[in-house]
């Protein structure tokens, strides 16, 4: 009778930082792995960057804001619930550092200012130049919208953020943000026909469903929806 072969157990083979989802990761830095953490920030840099960029004054803001976030969040990440994208919480969390932050003045809107920080994101390369073929349109949308507006429609397009996680970014209503999308992309198409801008297909259609003229007149662009005050 021949002999069994002994064999023995090999350790489970360790998935590398960089094919892990945000999510596995924001779990491990909560086990204090600070590589994992560091993953998410070079993920996330740019992108946070330029989504605060429309949310604060200047560059120097948006810079300092994009380092805060990140050590809040590290503070914090224990807290993460990871049936949240980690995105939402992150950007949560920018979100309300910026909304506290006392500004003077609105976003940088100039064409020309808004191209030189395009050009020059933390990490070296242009975020916005691979928006679903935004081109021109994204610095169209710098002058022509309102701050919150122009971050809307940031967060739907360029972060693919579904209704109720922009929702919970901004803190408002999920009508609140179909109302801001709907008059930023009417506004946004008005003003690309007058100048000439081409409109890529992220655009359209620019109506909503019947109702939404009925939302427009009822739900009042700003505030904060109760039970919005920490970051999720």
């Amino acid at each position: 009778m021949p002999r069994k072969t002994e064999t023995t157990s090999r350790p489970p083979v360790q998935v590398p930082l960089s094919q892990r989802t945000n999510e596995e990761l924001a779990l491990l830095a909560a086990r204090e792995n600070l590589a994992a953490f560091n993953e998410l920030v070079v993920r996330f840099e740019a992108r946070l960057y330029n989504f605060l960029l429309r949310r604060v004054s200047s560059r120097t803001d948006a810079e300092d804001l994009t380092q805060e976030a990140f050590v809040r969040a590290w503070e914090r990440i224990e807290s993460y619930d990871p049936t949240w994208r980690f995105s939402t919480w992150l950007f949560t969390i920018a979100s309300r550092l910026a909304v506290s932050q006392h500004r003077r003045s609105r976003p940088t809107a100039h064409l020309e200012n808004d191209e030189q920080v395009r050009t020059q994101p933390p990490d070296g390369r242009d975020a916005e130049r691979d928006v679903r073929d935004g081109g021109n349109l994204w610095l169209l949308a710098a002058a022509a919208l309102k701050p919150e507006q122009h971050t809307a429609l940031w967060l739907r397009y360029a972060e693919d953020m579904g209704i109720g996680e922009i929702a919970q970014v901004l803190g408002k209503t999920h009508v609140g943000v179909r109302v801001c999308l709907f008059r930023a992309r009417q506004m946004l198409a008005e003003k690309a026909r007058e100048t000439g801008v081409g409109l890529p297909a992220w655009t359209e259609p620019l109506t909503e469903a019947p109702e939404i003229t009925v939302l427009i007149e009822e739900e009042p662009i700003s505030g904060v929806p109760s039970g919005a005050g920490g970051a999720k």
